[in-house]
């Protein structure tokens, strides 16, 4: 049941993607590590994991290194609070309770009916949770069983946080948005006591280290160390904007960390009761979530800038610093595109204001571009650092030419009227500020191939030529009236292209900046792309139409209709055969240059922005403008064989076309390609197994499928056997041990009974010789083809022997009885030569049979030459076909090297 179960599932999913898209899978998505859910952490030994939620799915990283471990199956609803406990991981999703083991779905805990279930947290054997309903959920980790349910009003107590005070046996706490707590104890399910009002509401609740004491985290940005016991406030601190989380060092020096909702995070020496030191802008969003390392000075921090970092205190001052980090965009990418001709790496600029680098295969290697020391300047300026960050990137190009010489990245912002260089070798802004001779501003930027050269289109129509290695201008090229939407140039610095929003597309000479052609476009072109190894142009334009130029001829030779919304970007394939383009209509459509056919499309759930394809052609990556991830999508035409076909745009391929629109695929996660639900797929059988036949035609000469070594050893036995003889015979020992014969018993005793020799029969008319059988297994296979003129099952008792016994089967041959068994092996090699297969393993048997029996066919020539004249025919003919196909062969390699 269960294998047929997984089948259909398989089933539905290849359904599924057949239908979506032939050309495309999802692959996996890029860039996620944490979000606005507070992370969890759980020590196994002397290592610790963190798991962080990511949408509808979580991540588990090792501490010591944040390196990517596991990453949790994907869910239908979003992860609202994750636990980990031991080797499990509890996912809150859905109003469910899911109970993972190693990234894989175990179990979940009972079901209640109570909407989302928020902040998860252990208690012993149990597992706490509160519900959206305002209730307090608790299972028994063990069963999985509901254990009890604590409903309380929302009017009076809505419940914001709960914890288990060290030492209290079946109690816990549980704070509000009013500011009151309550004890209860969930055995008997009974409040032992309510405080009275902080005064603010309570955000968050942890154990310090001293037994009795709490730390609550108020909305008005108070810190409170409250005595739970004697009901009395401890101390009390305050800190800038609301408090998100909290955390103690627990090295035996008494420091406290809060985290607040601007990214900061306030150190506190909690022995003179102040502060000692503000982290500003540890993060660029909220801080979910702050944890020191038991016993170590490292404080693990988790934010929604989508970012994990690690701080260590290893100064006698107590201030910490960066130890290392994951970070991601925390707003959408708005293009990105392919570095380097590998198809290993992607660059990425965000409306974060950042540029980032991207590994496809290694997450590890991700990294932002460094614009200079933000940090230090933003805490002497007092500003935040998005105020210090260049504005966001609306374009940018690379060429990694001579990205070991100097820049090799060139960037323009939005409303700057510079353009920045890059180095990815260095991971950081480049040397030189390149601006605009007319103080316009920069709308499009390029990398001539050689990547000596950077363009720049400005607003005002002037394209712009500057060197790389020293960033002063050479060359300006003025003829477009509207501020320049591309500019592009061919592989081999003749040519530069650029589209304007004056409706044109002009070709220029790069040496001079003269403007060799102008080509007025149907509608404004508003993105353009070319295909260096051909000289074809890509304009998208305003009426939604995808325009092909081809640069030698100056004519419009494709055009592209289909999208309902302004197109987004375009890309090239690897090999210039496709075009593939993005749009508002939330659709990614792939086109045919040769044919001038749309051949693939699908739709999304979120708009995509910005497509690149792989200059290896193995993967299509998106981005899309709700989502903070790079996403893949496997070239399913390198891997299988797909048949394309012409597609109406505005049909999804259905013959009587009553469905319109492209369907709905799912999007990549960060798990890849493995079905998350899975164990295994080995125990599902597959049904429709191609397997090669033996031959093809039956015209053809066909080879076995035996390995070359065998019919190889075959003829050089003789040789292989000279070879491995020893120098010295085997000499017998002087004194040969002796040994006494034992019983057959379970105890080791030797047998002084009678000899074996006693026991030998003695009947005289039984011989003491042992009766062997002169006939040997290919010899009996023999009389019997000759019998029933059936020669196959001679050749597949051959193929079974290794090819010492095939030489004994073959010397063994009787030659009495009319020479029967000869004559049967030569009208086999005979037949098995007419079938035109095996043709290797034909010519060794009949060598190694002519060696052996040469004086015997000399012999008997008169009676086998009828059977010898058919055997030398049948094989000129066999070999006269494979002779010809081995010149004709080798004088076409000739041709094809010498040409």
């Amino acid at each position: 049941m269960a294998v047929e179960e997984k089948r259909a599932r398989i089933e539905k999913t290849a359904g599924l993607s057949q239908a979506g898209s032939r050309m495309y899978e999802p692959y996996r998505a890029l860039g996620y590590i944490a979000s606005s859910i507070p992370h969890s952490i759980q020590y196994r030994g002397q290592t610790a994991f963190i798991t962080t939620s990511i949408g509808r799915s979580f991540h588990v990283y090792d501490a010591e290194k944040i390196n990517l471990l596991f990453v949790g199956p994907h869910f239908d609803h979003d992860v609202v609070s994750v636990l980990s406990i031991g080797d499990e991981t509890f996912a809150s999703t859905g109003g469910r309770v899911v109970v993972c083991r190693r990234g894989k779905r175990v179990c979940e805990l009972e079901a209640v009916s109570r909407g989302e279930i928020n902040s998860l947290v252990q208690f012993g054997d149990h597992v706490l949770g509160i519900s959206e309903d305002n209730t307090v959920v608790i299972w028994d980790r063990n069963t999985r069983e509901l254990f009890t349910e604590i409903e309380f009003e929302r009017e009076s107590f809505a419940v914001t946080a709960l914890v288990h005070p060290s030492t209290y046996v079946n109690k816990i706490v549980i704070g509000s948005s009013q500011g009151t707590m309550q004890v209860w104890n969930i055995q008997s399910r009974r409040c032992l006591y309510e405080f009275k009002t902080m005064g603010s509401g309570i955000t968050c609740m942890v154990q310090s280290p001293v037994i009795d004491v709490l730390a609550l985290g108020l909305l008005d940005g108070r810190i409170l160390l409250h005595n739970v016991k004697q009901d009395r406030a401890v101390m009390q601190l305050a800190q800038e904007d609301r408090v998100t989380a909290l955390s103690f060092r627990t090295d035996d020096v008494p420091m406290m960390a809060t985290a607040n909702s601007e990214g900061d995070v306030a150190l506190w020496d909690l022995d003179n009761k102040r502060l000692m030191h503000v982290l500003q802008n540890a993060h660029d969003g909220v801080i979910s979530s702050v944890d020191f390392m038991v016993g170590q000075p490292l404080l693990i921090t988790s934010s929604t800038d989508n970012s994990i970092k690690e701080w260590l205190f290893d100064g006698n001052d107590g201030i910490p610093r960066l130890l290392r980090s994951r970070t991601g965009h925390f707003a959408p990418p708005q293009m990105i595109r392919y570095h380097g001709n590998d198809g290993r790496h992607l660059l990425s600029a965000g409306r974060d204001q950042t540029l980032r680098f991207f590994s496809v295969f290694r997450d590890a290697q991700n990294t932002e571009l460094s614009q200079g020391s933000l940090e230090r300047e933003s805490r002497v300026r007092h500003a935040r650092m998005s105020a210090l960050r260049f504005p966001a990137v609306t374009q940018f190009a690379s060429n990694t030419a001579m990205s070991r010489d100097w820049d090799d990245v060139v960037s323009c912002h939005q409303g700057s009227r510079d353009a920045h260089s890059w180095s990815v070798e260095r991971k950081s802004l480049g040397k030189y500020t390149l601006e605009s001779s007319d103080s316009s501003i920069v709308r499009a930027v390029a990398i001539s191939a050689c990547g000596n050269f950077g363009f720049l289109g400005l607003a005002s129509g002037v394209i712009e030529m500057a060197n790389m290695q020293s960033g002063l201008s050479r060359r300006t090229f003025v003829g477009h009236t509207k501020a320049v939407t591309g500019v592009h140039t061919d592989a081999c610095n003749l040519r530069v292209y650029s589209t304007s929003l004056d409706g044109t597309l002009r070709i220029w000479d790069f040496a001079t900046g003269n403007q060799l052609h102008c080509i007025d476009m149907p509608s404004t072109p508003s993105h353009l792309i070319v295909y260096r190894e051909s000289s074809l142009l890509a304009c998208a334009c305003d009426d939604a139409c995808i325009r092909v130029i081809d640069a030698e001829s100056t004519r419009i030779v494709r055009t592209f209709s289909g999208h309902r919304n302004r197109i987004t970007d375009l890309a090239f394939s690897n090999d210039g055969r496709w075009i593939v383009s993005s749009s508002l209509d939330c659709t990614i459509r792939t086109w045919d240059l040769p044919t001038g056919y749309m051949v693939d499309w699908f739709r999304v759930e979120s708009v995509p922005v910005s497509v690149a394809f792989s200059p290896m052609g193995d993967f299509l990556a998106t981005a899309h403008m709700d989502s903070v991830g790079i996403f893949l999508w496997a070239n399913r035409t390198q891997f299988a064989d797909i048949t394309l076909r012409q597609i109406n745009p505005h049909s999804d391929g259905s013959t009587d076309g009553s469905v319109t629109g492209a369907a709905l695929v799912a999007m990549p996660t960060t798990a890849g390609l493995v079905d998350e639900n899975e164990e295994t797929v080995e125990d599902v059988e597959m049904d429709a197994v191609y397997m090669a036949p033996e031959q093809l035609t039956d015209n053809m000469v066909t080879l076995s499928s035996q390995p070359k070594s065998k019919w190889q050893t075959l003829m050089n036995l003789a040789t292989i056997k000279k070879r491995n003889m020893p120098e010295k015979p085997a000499q017998v020992p002087e004194l040969a041990p002796f040994f006494l014969p034992t019983t057959v018993s379970v105890e080791h005793q030797f047998d002084f009974g009678t000899s074996d020799a006693a026991n030998i029969p003695t009947d005289p008319t039984s011989s003491k010789l042992i009766s062997v059988s002169s006939e040997s297994q290919l010899a009996r296979i023999l009389y019997n083809a000759h019998t029933t003129r059936v020669y196959a099952p001679v050749f597949e008792y051959l193929k079974t022997l290794n090819p010492s016994a095939i030489d004994v089967e073959i010397r063994s041959l009787p030659v009495d009885d009319q020479l029967k068994a000869l004559k049967a092996f030569v009208c086999a090699t005979t037949c098995q030569l007419k079938s035109k297969r095996d043709f290797e393993l034909a010519q060794a048997y009949l060598h190694v049979f002519i060696a052996v029996f040469t004086d015997i066919i000399k012999a008997n020539a008169r009676e086998l030459e009828p059977l010898l004249a058919e055997l030398r025919n049948e094989l000129k003919a066999q070999w006269d076909t494979v002779d010809n196909l081995i010149r004709y062969s080798a004088c076409m390699i000739e041709f094809m090297r010498t040409k």
